[in-house]
């Protein structure tokens, strides 16, 4: 009994003596001076000065437990900032046991509150948070004379609270501000971490899932990092699965990454309008490295539309490169599509710095691609195939050349240039064996219209900040000729109403005919400022009668004003018809109007000496009128206006003078 009561005192003391060695320390312990050796470490692990300015609390039993206030982790030299991030409020606990016995740190439990972390690019090309070899020169000066590193383990959950991520691009462009009102992340089962939280950004919200390796094994011990994320939000899904490391070159990333979006998608509405109406998805292994990504195995479908290809994107130049081969197998531009969505709250457009057109962006990339479209369904029955091209853009200068299609029997080759620094452009296209009854679609080509072997040259040069201003300043050529061609049925209306007007004011044999017998189509035309000039250079011939026009078409403003001259051929057994001698068709090229010479007007002027009169018409009129009759316009056109040698040499009594322009047609057009 003696021995257990000597056995029971002992106890006791002993209790006495760790409660009264507890009390010591609670009273003597240096807040900050652990403080300052949680900080050195974090300094020597990340390779950055890591301080704790506001005060800082500690509880050691039963878990080390600090509070710390404004703790900061500097930047590097030539960084925007001094310091990389600031947190307003830093709470951890620490497993004592573990530490005393085997200088274990067994984190179960951080809190991180009023985050600020800015990240940018340096002026040396690297990221202010790549952070330097653990014991590096940035923790050097906190790691001097320090024991060898503590294990650090994480038993319990890090917890990020109404955080704000700013990126500060490296072009100077506008800060992207992300805010994280929640972010957890907790150890699993079999070395995994769980993450889970939500993410604010230019009005949607993003929640994001994600399993992953251990995140401090994997920055102290360089081994790989496990990826499996999901983010979505605004109606898209964005997908990660895969690995990133640490090399000696450098980080590595190899991830199978996929976007999928929905129909009506509003953040697709505001990164890709044309392609948020229809639900779509792209995925591709993504590897990145040394300033390099490739994509490669790219897989998606929008729509209709199935695609594939690989990219590679150059980002250690003066400017990224991207470079690769894409491919389409179908391409629908027929198909209705529902309209793109507005976007509830986007920002009211400003004004753009610098040049904001897609020529203004040709300094900023470099590229070389490759594409190939299967199918393009132009409009209802009329498909092209084989679109194939090159895409070269270096030092602001585009060239899409060669480009080639093969539509309705024929081939379309050219190529397009733009050159930034100078804002121009060229356009050329050459069409050969079209044969332009199999663009009528769905008129039902070969039973309504056959024939029509077409060839045509375009150049052109002008503004290329846009398409618009391209052709209200476009300068240059352009030709066609349209061979023997056959039409009835409902192909005579494929026009549309106000072209159907204006054939039936020319050709009054269209509609009592079994067919149209066309023999020729010819246009030459030369552009000057936007505007295309024809001086009996645009010329018609059916087997019942010719026509030649001059005149002008406006393509910026997207209209026309012309004179045509119809003359009727004389076909052995049927009576001779008279035609008006001109008709005026002006207005809007998708919707002309017709005015012509009602009650023989004209050929009475003709018979006086009168020529067409009115707003400047009558030096047009006058070499179309006075030409003569013209068996061949077609060739006349082809000559560039000008007639046979033995037409142009009529008698004087026959010329028309200019001069009696006005005298007796003044009114002819009701101008």
């Amino acid at each position: 009994m003696r021995s257990l009561r000597w056995i029971a005192v002992a106890g006791a003391a002993v209790v006495a003596l760790v409660v009264l060695a507890g009390v010591v320390a609670y009273a003597t312990i240096d807040a900050q001076a652990i403080a300052r050796y949680a900080a050195d470490e974090v300094s020597r692990l990340t390779g950055r000065r890591v301080e704790a300015r506001g005060p800082v609390s500690v509880a050691f039993w039963p878990r080390l437990a600090v509070v710390a206030h404004d703790v900061t982790i500097a930047n590097p030299p030539g960084a925007s900032r001094p310091e990389l991030a600031r947190v307003a409020v830093v709470r951890g606990g620490v497993a004592t046991w573990p530490l005393l016995v085997s200088r274990r740190v067994v984190a179960d439990g951080i809190e991180v509150e009023g985050l600020d972390l800015h990240l940018e690019t340096l002026p040396d090309g690297r990221g202010n948070w790549q952070l330097a070899e653990a014991g590096g020169a940035a923790g050097a000066d906190a790691g001097k004379g320090a024991a060898p590193a503590v294990p650090v383990a994480l038993a319990g959950a890090v917890r990020i609270v109404d955080a704000k991520l700013a990126w500060r691009p490296p072009d100077g462009g506008a800060t992207t501000v992300v805010a994280i009102p929640r972010l957890e992340v907790a150890p699993e089962s079999g070395g995994r971490f769980a993450w889970q939280g939500t993410f604010e950004h230019d009005g949607a919200r993003w929640t994001l899932a994600a399993t992953t390796g251990d995140p401090g094994i994997a920055v102290r011990e360089r081994v790989p990092f496990d990826i499996d994320a999901k983010l979505a939000g605004g109606g898209v899904t964005l997908t990660a699965k895969g690995r990133a490391e640490r090399r000696d070159t450098g980080h590595a990333l190899v991830l199978d990454a996929g976007i999928g979006w929905e129909a009506g998608s509003e953040r697709m509405a505001r990164w890709a309008p044309d392609l948020s109406t229809e639900a779509g998805r792209v995925a591709a292994r993504v590897d990145a490295r040394d300033g390099r990504y490739a994509l490669g195995g790219i897989a998606g479908a929008v729509g209709g539309t199935k695609v594939d290809g690989n990219l590679e994107i150059e980002t250690k130049g003066k400017v990224p490169r991207i470079g690769g081969r894409l491919h389409a197998d179908r391409v629908d531009l027929a198909r209705e599509r529902p309209p793109a969505r507005a976007t509830a709250g986007s920002p009211a457009p400003g004004p753009a710095k610098g040049d904001s057109s897609p020529l203004g962006k040709l300094a900023s990339v470099d590229a070389d691609l490759d594409f190939v479209v299967d199918r393009v369904l132009v409009r209802e029955g009329v498909e092209a195939t084989n679109v194939r091209g090159r895409i070269v853009v270096e030092g602001g200068r585009l060239a899409a050349d060669p480009f080639d299609v093969d539509v309705a029997g024929g081939r379309i080759s050219g190529s397009v240039r733009a050159d930034a620094a100078t804002g121009r452009g060229r356009v050329v296209a050459e069409g050969r064996g079209i044969e332009a009854s199999r663009l009528l679609g769905r008129f039902d080509p070969g039973r309504n219209a056959s024939g029509g072997t077409t060839t045509f040259a375009v150049d052109l040069q002008g503004p290329a900040q846009s398409s618009e201003r391209f052709l209200a300043g476009a300068n240059g050529t352009v030709r066609a000729d349209v061979g023997p061609a056959r039409v009835k049925g409902v192909a005579l209306d494929a026009g549309g109403e106000a072209m159907s007007r204006v054939l039936d004011a020319l050709n009054p044999f269209r509609r009592v005919d079994q067919a149209t017998e066309v023999q020729c189509i010819v246009a030459r035309l030369a552009v000057r400022d936007g505007v295309a000039h024809a001086d009996r250079t645009l010329a018609v011939e059916t087997s019942r009668l010719t026509a030649s026009a001059s005149g002008t078409i406006d393509l910026g403003r997207g209209t026309l004003d012309l004179l045509v001259r119809p003359r009727s051929r004389k076909v052995a057994g049927i009576p001779a018809v008279d035609l008006a001698d001109v008709v005026r068709v002006s207005g809007p090229i998708a919707s002309p109007g017709v005015r012509l010479d009602t009650m023989g007007a004209a050929k009475t002027a003709l018979a006086i000496g009168g020529v067409v009169a009115s707003g400047g018409w009558g030096m047009l009129a006058t070499p179309l009128l006075s030409a003569g009759e013209d068996p061949n316009p077609c060739a006349t056109a082809r000559a560039g206006g000008k007639l046979a040698a033995a037409q142009e040499e009529r008698s004087p009594a026959q010329q028309q003078k200019p001069e009696d322009v006005v005298r007796s047609l003044r009114g002819l057009f009701k101008r």
